[in-house]
């Protein structure tokens, strides 16, 4: 079987790319399958990506276990790597450029995106990464194309001391960058962040940058020492039951300013409102369900 074919650049180097790739394929609940599959046609206006490194979303692990989605599908979408093909009017980026790519681009024109509400504009709800099959990031294959309008502004190029590893994390940074600004947390707020996973690690950070007082709270030791190191004030283990005692103790018998839930788990959204003040916000980074009671 031939395996391969030759794609011409702009400038007309011969640049190899193979007919079939490897890839991780949703399949059914639970199950994914290392296939061979086609790798994506580049089209007008279109770049192909060669994958170097991909994250692992929460997202994606609830999509595959709990069957969020039809199968089959490629997932994966903190993904960077390398251009190794551009389409027909292409003239931003060229072969060989180091870049990651996020899957969701508002059109910056419509209603919601004047109010700046992003996360409800239709194209924005247009997932314009793929790999094949329904368009879902495509991360985990070996090559993702990149559709007109997330090659036009959805790709971001990566200085040279920046590895591929390290630019998975700008998709998840950049919401987690949207999650503070959203909860509105300003210097001098005392800051719950529930839930020391990488999110939550990620929203300590960026909150402490926004010069607020933080607090984390998290069952597992290791990770309550980890948010420690990364400058919480203190970390509390939530199984005591006496997190809004701890948290009101702090903040002069009030509670917090604002609590944020890195945690998919809904009776943590009932401690986050006990933990938060009078007037307070709980922001749910995390997904929870609202019918499911723990």
């Amino acid at each position: 079987m031939n395996r391969t074919e030759n794609i011409t650049d702009p400038v007309g180097a011969p640049n190899t790319i193979p007919k079939l790739m490897r890839a991780g394929v949703f399949r059914e609940k639970g199950i994914v399958r290392v296939e061979e599959v086609p790798v994506p046609e580049v089209g007008n206006r279109e770049v192909l990506i060669k994958v170097a490194a991909c994250g692992v979303c929460g997202t994606d692990i609830k999509k595959i276990f709990n069957g969020y989605v039809a199968p089959p599908q490629i997932l994966g979408h903190e993904l960077a790597g390398t251009v190794a093909a551009v389409g027909p009017g292409v003239t931003k980026w060229k072969i060989g450029d180091r870049v990651m790519s996020f899957h969701h681009i508002p059109c910056q024109k419509c209603y919601y995106c004047q109010q700046r509400l992003f996360s409800q504009c239709a194209q924005y709800k247009t997932t314009g990464l793929t790999a094949g099959f329904t368009p879902n990031g495509g991360g985990f294959a070996e090559y993702v194309k990149a559709m007109p309008w997330v090659a036009e502004r959805g790709i971001v190029a990566l200085p040279g001391n920046v590895s591929f590893e390290e630019a998975t994390f700008l998709e998840p940074i950049n919401t987690i960058l949207k999650a503070v600004q959203k909860a509105r947390v300003v210097a001098g707020e005392t800051i719950l962040i529930q839930g020391c996973g990488p999110i939550g690690l990620q929203l300590l950070m960026v909150a402490k940058l926004a010069g607020a007082r933080v607090f984390t709270s998290d069952p597992v030791e290791t990770r309550r020492k980890k948010s420690l190191a990364l400058g919480a004030v203190e970390s509390f283990d939530p199984t005591s039951g006496k997190l809004k005692d701890e948290i009101r103790a702090r903040s002069g018998g009030r509670g917090a300013d604002a609590v944020l839930v890195a945690v998919a788990h809904p009776a943590v959204v009932v401690d986050a409102l006990a933990a938060a003040r009078p007037g307070g916000r709980v922001l749910l980074f995390a997904a929870n369900d609202p019918v499911t009671r723990i």
